[in-house]
């Protein structure tokens, strides 16, 4: 009974709330032994692998809860609102989701990668050079053994044909961030993954390029 209630620690992710300071516990590197990850406060974040030095990281915007509809369709790998942690063999990455205003930006967010017992802040943008509004999830995409980071803007609905039962929308494609020391736009991926799931016609959001979306969910296209 000991071993297994050994075992458990192991397993169970923590909660500790001491003023302030929340202290969430998980194995980050895959050694079998517990690591922290300590919120200092809303825009500092402390990585306390077991055996090496603590790593603290700050920006300048705070932090707020990971998104409700990003956690509906992703399994968050520890037990918290307050951050999104994603594991597979050899990484895991840490996403911290800023606020989104009723215009709909987001004041920053933030990825940190945690690889070969360090961890590093990868991504780390406020609106006005990245603006990730809509997170939509953290894969492995090819397989490859990193996960990639995906979101994209809000469009506009700019008009509408009835007889097709379609919205006319700006085009707003999905962007796909493979998360390493990087992290930069794989176009690749990007290119792949709006042609499986909306429809490509550039990496850049854009009011010229008009989409007819169908309103049961079919297929966009772009309008000729």
């Amino acid at each position: 009974m000991r071993k297994m209630a050994v075992s458990l620690i192991f397993i169970i992710t923590y909660y500790i709330c001491a003023g302030q300071v929340r202290v969430l516990t998980t194995d980050l590197n895959n050694d079998g032994k517990l690591d922290s990850i300590i919120l200092n406060s809303s825009n500092s974040v402390t990585i306390s692998l077991s055996g090496f030095p603590r790593q603290p990281f700050t920006t300048k915007y705070s932090w707020t809860e990971v998104d409700s509809a990003f956690l509906a369709t992703n399994k968050n790998d520890i037990q918290s609102k307050e951050l999104f942690l994603k594991k597979v063999k050899g990484q895991s990455v840490i996403l911290l989701f800023g606020n989104l205003d009723g215009a709909g930006y987001r004041e920053g967010f933030s990825i940190i990668n945690i690889e070969g017992n360090k961890a590093k802040m990868v991504f780390d943008n406020d609106f006005e050079t990245i603006d990730v509004e809509i997170p939509t999830t953290s894969i492995d995409l090819n397989n490859d053994g990193k996960l990639d980071f995906v979101f994209r803007g809000l469009g506009e609905i700019i008009g509408q044909v009835d007889s097709l039962n379609a919205n006319i929308e700006t085009y707003h494609p999905y962007q796909v961030y493979t998360v390493d020391a990087n992290c930069a736009l794989n176009k690749e991926l990007t290119k792949k993954y709006n042609e499986d799931h909306y429809v490509f016609a550039g990496y850049e959001y854009s009011e010229k390029i008009k989409i007819l979306y169908p309103r049961n969910d079919g297929k966009p296209s772009v309008m000729k």
